[in-house]
C-alpha cells in the first residue's frame, strides 16, 4: 500500500488523532505520521519487548479518508519471514466495503467480510487491539509469528 490515491482525501485530522492516542501506550516504541515513504499513512510501530525474542518488529499501517474508506494493516517480522493482515473498509469487487484481509499475507482471495463500528477510532479501539492483544499471546504460547 504505496503511492498517492488521487481519488480521495486523507483524513489527517483522525490521523493526528490517532498518532497522539498511540503515542500514549506502553506498547508503542514510535509513530510516524506521513512518513516519506508512506504519504498517506500512519506508521505505528510496537515495542518488540512485548512480544517473544523471535519477533523481529511488529508494526500497524493505518490510513484514513474522509468519505469514510480506511486500511488498517498488521506487518509481523521474524527472521526475515513477513506476515500481514489488514482490516479494511472501502468499496471493491471482492467483498462487502467493511472486510478483513487474514494473514498469513492478506491476500485478496482470503478477505472475509466483517462489520466495524462507523468511526475509525472505535475500530481501532475495538476491533483492532483486542486483536494485537491476541495475537501478542498468541505468538508467546506458540514460540512464532
Amino acid at each position: 500500500m504505496t503511492g498517492l490515491d488521487r481519488s480521495r482525501s486523507v483524513d489527517e485530522a483522525t490521523l493526528r488523532y490517532l498518532a497522539r492516542a498511540f503515542g500514549r501506550r506502553d506498547e508503542v516504541r514510535q509513530t510516524s505520521l506521513f512518513p516519506s515513504n508512506k504519504l498517506e499513512s500512519l506508521v505505528v510501530t510496537l515495542d518488540v519487548e512485548y512480544y517473544p525474542e523471535s519477533v523481529d518488529g511488529v508494526s500497524l499501517e493505518v490510513r484514513a479518508y474522509t468519505n469514510g474508506d480506511f486500511h488498517v494493516s498488521y506487518h509481523g517480522m521474524r527472521a526475515g519471514d513477513r506476515q500481514q493482515c489488514r482490516w479494511d473498509r472501502h468499496d471493491q469487487p471482492h467483498n462487502t466495503r467493511d472486510h478483513f484481509h487474514p494473514l498469513p499475507d492478506a491476500e485478496t482471495t482470503a478477505a472475509v467480510d466483517r462489520g466495524y463500528a462507523t468511526d475509525l477510532t472505535r475500530v481501532i479501539e475495538g476491533t483492532v487491539l483486542p486483536w494485537v492483544d491476541e495475537r501478542v499471546g498468541e505468538l508467546w504460547e506458540s514460540g512464532t509469528i
